[in-house]
């Protein structure tokens, strides 16, 4: 296993930088949401807000609806797809994100929501997206590009909220943003690659998901996107399978297959300090269940004290893991051939058998 203080060592394995572009999700946090305050808002306010987006553009709709949940009466619905659901009518907003403003899925829902005479608002780079929006009179949150749609959650996610905070449906202040983005830049020195091993919670849990299965869980449902998030940084940074699920749901299912889990599972818990007693009675449950079955359970809380710092805290060291896994296992986690491959086999007739990857 290779050791992640040395400094060469690290450098040499990210040749492109995604451990740097992880580090900077903090200042990233206050030019998203400027972003989000610069473009017209709809005449009216919506009856639904819908997000259509897909990967590293679409989850930014799965922070804002747990944030949003608690307190807003306008419920919000994340479109992964090509159409839009029934409910999206003229009375909704439809955020359609996609950081490229290329993505198949995000331009049929954009042009669903167009032909519903939903109010829409484009949050992109640019692309056949904010080409669209335009040439349509439709609002562009337009945002840097250059970089890896995952690596830009906070440019996607924030201009959202932003959105949300101008529309009357979250309490999020500018002083909690601030919060979030001061936080960040704390932690981001805290588990960076400067800070050793011993003492650095990304680092460790990367050394602990070494050659093991992650299971990732959230410990309520308003921390399940989080989780998700962990899952799909996993996948695209360090190529790892991981499983994700939430409670009190994984309760009533997945805790059935326990007693024959499969090879090398290990468990990260995702908790926060508003989980509440059932919550942690139900964690503390499970944990008893897993013993002697998983290869570790391990529990990793928020930071912060907003709504907004806490979650951004967890995803901050979800990405910096999975980052410090890829090291780990020798791949470089900034290319995501399979999915451009997957896009690429799309565009070709059908075939019969399929064809060998790489």
């Amino acid at each position: 296993m290779i050791d992640l203080d040395d400094a060469g060592v690290v450098r040499r394995g990210d040749p492109a930088g995604m451990l740097d572009l992880v580090l900077r999700l903090g200042p990233m946090v206050p030019e998203g949401w400027d972003a989000g305050g610069e473009v017209a808002l709809p005449a009216r306010a919506p009856r639904l807000l819908a997000v259509a987006g897909l990967g590293g553009s679409g989850i930014g709709g799965d922070l804002l609806e747990a944030l949003l949940a608690p307190s807003s009466a306008v419920p919000v619905v994340v479109v992964r797809a090509t159409r839009l659901p029934a409910c999206v009518d003229a009375a909704a907003l439809v955020l359609a994100c996609s950081y490229s403003g290329d993505t198949a899925e995000t331009l049929a829902a954009f042009d669903d929501a167009l032909g519903r005479k939903a109010a829409v608002v484009a949050i992109t780079s640019g692309g056949a997206l904010a080409a669209r929006a335009r040439r349509g009179g439709v609002p562009v949150v337009a945002v840097r590009p250059g970089l890896p749609p995952r690596a830009a959650l906070p440019l996607l996610f924030l201009p959202m909220l932003r959105l949300a905070s101008r529309l009357g449906l979250t309490p999020v202040t500018d002083a909690e943003v601030r919060e979030a983005a001061e936080l960040l830049g704390r932690l981001a020195a805290a588990w960076g690659p400067s800070a050793p091993t011993g003492g650095n919670a990304a680092k460790h849990l990367a050394v602990r998901l070494h050659d093991a299965l992650p299971v990732i869980y959230a410990a309520t449902p308003a921390l399940a996107p989080v989780a998700y998030r962990w899952k799909t940084q996993l996948n695209e940074n360090a190529k790892l399978f991981a499983i994700w699920n939430r409670f009190p749901e994984a309760s009533h299912n997945e805790v059935e297959a326990w007693p024959w889990p499969p090879p090398g599972a290990a468990a990260v818990v995702l908790r926060d300090g508003e989980d509440g007693a059932r919550a942690a009675r139900e964690v503390d449950a499970v944990r008893r269940l897993l013993a002697g079955r998983v290869r570790w359970v391990e529990e990793v809380w928020t930071q912060g004290d907003g709504r907004l710092a806490r979650l951004l805290s967890l995803v901050l060291l979800g990405d910096l893991t999975s980052v410090y896994a890829a090291l780990l296992r020798g791949v470089d986690p900034t290319p995501v051939e399979a999915i451009a491959a997957v896009k690429r086999w799309m565009q070709e007739a059908p075939r019969s058998q399929g064809t060998s990857f790489p």
